[in-house]
């Protein structure tokens, strides 16, 4: 990791036997900021500058993130690009959504949706609107947009999450995967258990992508696309 982000990596804490692995505090500031392609600064500021919310590795002497405080700050930069939410604005939303759900994670709750520039909570045949703009309405038919970015269980907990820099609405592509259970959360290629890092790894030595794939037995499109994210992370995490 110190290779891609300059930062070294940081001695963890052992997890207890207790402790569920999406709540376990395992992700830096650095790692959090390239999976989600956004800037470190921005999301330094919102872990500890201006807080959205308590991470899991709060109290800790440098900040860790668990995968389920990746998740939410994934929603909260989702809300803020494809909702078109500013800071107060998405802290607004939170409040509301922690009113409804009263729970830690209120945007991980699987009755959060999204729709254009509205927020709701569905439950029980019950709609909430968590955030209008003024002068917008909320119409009857809504979209999840964030569904298609997380997969689920059965009691409706996020498992993990498919950050894609270029995603827009429609867009079905899921090239890189973040699981708790697979590689302790680091980010691979979707499907796998490639270590997205080491694919840039070999890249960044000179090997062609068209041998990279070959090796794993995954297309070169999957190879590439993936990279792209990475590679967006990187600009944007510095």
């Amino acid at each position: 990791m110190e290779r891609f982000t300059g930062v070294r990596p940081l001695t963890r804490q052992p997890r207890a036997p207790h402790e569920i692995l999406r709540d376990y505090p395992t992700y830096t500031i650095p790692e959090a900021a390239l999976i989600l392609a956004m800037s470190r600064r921005t999301l330094q500021r919102w872990v500890s500058d201006r807080p959205y919310f308590a991470v899991a590795g709060d109290d800790q002497p440098q900040r860790l993130l668990s995968f389920k405080d990746l998740a939410q700050f994934y929603f909260l930069k989702f809300l803020r690009t494809h909702a078109h939410l500013n800071d107060e604005q998405a802290r607004l939303v939170l409040d509301s959504a922690r009113e409804a759900t009263h729970t830690e994670y209120p945007l991980l709750d699987e009755h959060i949706r999204a729709w254009r520039h509205h927020v709701i909570w569905i439950k029980d045949k019950r709609v909430e609107e968590l955030f209008r703009p003024k002068g917008q309405f909320l119409f009857h038919e809504t979209v999840s947009m964030f569904a298609s970015r997380v997969d689920r269980d059965k009691r409706g907990l996020a498992l993990r999450i498919y950050p894609w820099r270029l995603w827009k609405e429609g867009d079905v592509r899921r090239p890189v995967q973040i699981d708790p259970m697979i590689l302790s959360g680091r980010p691979v290629i979707t499907g796998t258990r490639i270590p997205l890092l080491s694919v840039a790894a070999r890249t960044k030595s000179g090997e062609k992508i068209a041998d990279i794939a070959k090796d794993y037995g995954i297309s070169q499109q999957r190879v590439t696309q993936s990279l792209r994210h990475l590679e967006i992370g990187l600009r944007k995490a510095a």
